[in-house]
């Protein structure tokens, strides 16, 4: 049985904290008296260590991280206020929990300040920590912390993280996932205005109110990413932390004001039998050829280390350029391609971007096996390209190339956020290296692709 004794979800605007925001005080009231009453009942369940997830501070593409010295300290200098804490960090289990995930193949790693401050981090907690603890410490709570900094990982990664962070727990423990709802419910949010927001608001609200968990983590990510939310990782976090146990969920409070959803909930759990969450896995039974030979490139070149020898049969025995794109939850994770046929047929050119996409691709660590069946894969097949004039432009159903003194850009069409042929050129450019002001110079090339899922 885990020692975990509570568990809850809470947001962290500083403004909630005395001497930040006080004129805004009124506007949050009802967050801030069932914060105050999520404190309380954490406190009186009297935990030796609270753990906080958190999506901000040092936060890495590829790994969840965990704070390793002691004290932890922190304050809101930043945001005007000269409120300052200093926690005892319970380092022993920043340990277990480390030695557990490796035991797992699962990236969440201890970092001391020296490791941060070679990557230009700083050691002090961030906000989405100190909130929490401010409350804690406010309803009489002292005890050990530990500061957990989520990843870009792929859902089932964050939610078996999460039962690592439930397993390494020898004494009594508090596991709180700190996170802000959507961040463009009005047209002053901090991000544009996208019913999304409202919509994913009243999902997460809605499955914990009735102990749902299932429809938090299928929630699809396009509608994640459109509602521009912070706290989803950290809760999904959370719900790994209570899997398989019984769990009691009540909502205390929702509020959005200022454009940002503020939730505050607990998650109690209890001593019988629970559920565990399924994440669905990108299989290959429905997926077009061209994408279950990029997928089968992948799996075989990590698994043996070897290039795959397609058989080019129809409609993959044609010569054609090609563009692989990899997307671990609607985030991308891959993408290489070539302008003109490099290989025989179209086979051979999947299978050489596949790889290189997974591989190769200088923006992103390599691919590991753990991840492809998280991945989303579509591939792009390159029409000739066509001399064209900035009026023949069209983003929505035409990929471009720039060309200029020896330098080229390309741009696959339909792309999220690229809407106008202004917008399309700029960003051309900028691939090439082409200077603003010499984009009318560049002779442009327009294509057609058929993209296949």
């Amino acid at each position: 049985m885990s020692s975990v004794v509570f568990a809850g979800f809470v947001p962290h605007p500083p403004l909630l904290v005395e001497g930040i925001g006080d004129k805004e005080k009124a506007a949050v009231r009802e967050t801030d008296a069932a914060y105050r009453e999520f404190s309380r009942r954490l406190a009186a369940k009297n935990p030796d260590t609270v753990v906080v997830v958190t999506p901000h501070g040092p936060v890495f593409s590829d790994a969840y991280t965990m704070a390793d010295w002691d004290p932890l300290r922190g304050d809101f200098t930043p945001f005007g206020a000269t409120v300052a804490m200093s926690w005892p960090c319970n380092c022993a289990y920043v340990r277990r929990a480390e030695a557990l995930a490796r035991e797992r193949d699962l990236p969440l790693v201890a970092l001391s300040p020296r490791q941060l401050a070679a990557h230009r981090h700083s050691a002090v907690l961030d906000h989405g920590t100190m909130v929490p603890l401010w409350y804690l410490e406010q309803a009489g709570w002292r005890g050990r912390v530990v500061c957990v900094r989520i990843g870009g990982l792929p859902p089932a990664q964050c939610y078996a993280v999460g039962r690592v962070l439930a397993q390494a727990a020898q004494e009594p423990t508090a596991i709180v996932a700190s996170g802000d709802l959507s961040h463009c419910l009005t047209e002053n949010a901090p991000s544009p205005y996208n019913p999304a927001g409202a919509e994913f608001d009243g999902m997460i609200r809605n499955a914990l109110a009735r102990g749902d968990f299932q429809a938090v983590v299928s929630i699809p990510p396009d509608l994640r990413l459109r509602a521009a939310e912070c706290g989803w990782r950290p809760l999904v976090t959370l719900l790994g932390a209570l899997a398989g146990r019984s769990c009691t969920t009540e909502v205390l409070s929702y509020q959005g004001p200022f454009g940002v959803g503020y939730l505050v909930a607990t998650l109690e759990p209890g001593p019988g039998n629970g559920a565990v969450v399924e994440f669905a896995t990108k299989g290959l039974a429905a997926a077009s050829p061209h994408v279950r030979l990029a997928r089968e490139a992948i799996r075989h070149y990590l698994t043996s280390g070897r290039v795959l020898d397609p058989v080019a049969e129809p409609p993959l025995d044609r010569r054609a350029a090609a563009f692989v794109s990899l997307k671990l939850d609607d985030q991308l994770r891959g993408c290489i391609g070539t302008v003109e046929p490099t290989q025989p047929h179209l086979a051979g050119e999947i299978v050489a971007n596949a790889i290189a996409a997974a591989t190769r691709d200088p923006r992103f660590a390599p691919v590991t096996l753990a991840e492809l069946d998280q991945l989303s894969i579509s591939v792009d097949v390159l029409g000739a390209p066509a001399p064209a004039r900035f009026s023949q432009l069209d983003p929505a159903r035409l990929g471009l190339i720039a060309r200029w003194r020896g330098r080229q850009g390309l741009l696959l069409p339909d792309l999220p956020g690229v809407d106008t042929p202004e917008e399309q050129l700029r960003i051309v450019c900028a691939k090439a290296g082409i200077p603003p002001d010499k984009a009318g110079e560049a002779e442009l090339f327009t294509f057609t692709v058929e993209r296949y899922h």
